[in-house]
């Protein structure tokens, strides 16, 4: 339901309590949820905005981030029972390395919007942001791990799909179609995939679940003999079943992981001074501020269509109600 998103373009983890907050007071006066009785579903996804601030701003230190995360979570966990919270991993920012050579208009959005990632001024600066990346996907999984939430009618799932996410390449160039024109949100499509990606995470057993989304990516189901969503109780006995799905996503997932090394060390290799470049090219004035005019458009604009991806965040198959219609065993 959109009147639940309560997520805004450009949030940090600093504005997640007050979200859960409000999503909390939302879903107390709503006429739709038996608030008692109801399970509820509830997404979070932050800290891309934190990682594109952290080379300038301790604030955005990994411990920091996963504080305040650990705050919400406990603000959800005091005040609302009956709940499944994905927890989605940070976005690696430095995939937007890739868009270094995609035109004039990507490289003035990224040094408005995430320059710390983008344009990273020494190789040292681009391995301290790679490390950053990870700092937050650790902590993100510690939290979890601790078993701080596991209870009989509360949860919280670690959805890793984006950590060996990399952009869709058409003939050798990133495929701009998965994003907007600021190259940094998802457009339509992009938000479509992520949102299948959530859910196949979802029916993926905690251990087994896939590290990376792609085109073409089918959609899963709950199977017959374990028609739910998994927890990490419920997906003990799924870890040691070997079936052909789960033998697959652990082979690939090896692959993934010492890709994504590789690829670390490339980006830092050949990091630093491209900045230098964009500002060159952005030497007119009057078509530098006609760029980053249509970017602070398309901000505004993604706020008014903000409702819209949550809503496909928060119902992965768009049935328009926060609850899953199967079943769901803890």
């Amino acid at each position: 339901m959109s009147r639940f998103s309560v997520a805004n373009p450009g949030d940090t983890s600093a504005d997640i309590v007050g979200q859960a907050e409000l999503i909390v007071q939302r879903m107390k006066i709503s006429d739709k949820i038996d608030f008692n009785n109801d399970w509820k579903v509830i997404t979070i996804f932050i800290g891309g905005n934190d990682l594109c601030r952290v080379c300038t701003n301790l604030e955005y230190e990994p411990e920091n981030y996963i504080s305040k995360v650990k705050d919400a979570i406990d603000y959800i966990h005091a005040n609302v029972p009956r709940v499944f919270i994905n927890l989605l991993e940070p976005v690696n920012v430095t995939m937007l390395y890739n868009f270094k050579f995609t035109g004039l208009m990507c490289g003035i959005a990224h040094i408005v919007a995430c320059n710390c990632a983008a344009n990273p001024w020494t190789k040292a600066a681009a391995q301290r942001m790679v490390e950053r990346v990870e700092g937050y996907v650790h902590e993100v999984n510690a939290l979890v791990d601790s078993g701080r939430y596991e209870k009989d009618d509360f949860t919280v799932v670690v959805q890793p799909f984006f950590r060996y996410t990399v952009p869709p390449h058409t003939n050798n160039k990133v495929d701009m179609s998965y994003f907007a024109p600021d190259c940094f949100h998802f457009s339509l499509k992009g938000q479509t995939d992520a949102a299948l990606a959530l859910w196949n995470n979802m029916v993926e057993p905690v251990g087994k679940k896939r590290l990376n989304w792609y085109e073409g990516e089918k959609l899963e189901c709950p199977t017959k003999s374990r028609p739910y969503l998994y927890t990490k109780k419920n997906s003990v006995a799924s870890f040691y079943e070997n079936d052909d799905f789960s033998a697959k996503n652990l082979a690939e997932n090896r692959l993934l992981a010492k890709s994504a090394g590789s690829n670390d060390q490339k980006a830092v290799t050949s990091s630093g001074g491209g900045v230098l470049l964009m500002v060159a090219l952005a030497s007119v004035a009057v078509l530098a501020l006609v760029i980053l005019g249509s970017v602070l458009y398309k901000r505004h604009q993604n706020k008014v269509n903000c409702s819209s991806r949550q809503r496909l965040l928060l119902n992965p198959d768009r049935s328009g109600d926060v609850r899953y219609n199967g079943n769901f065993q803890h």
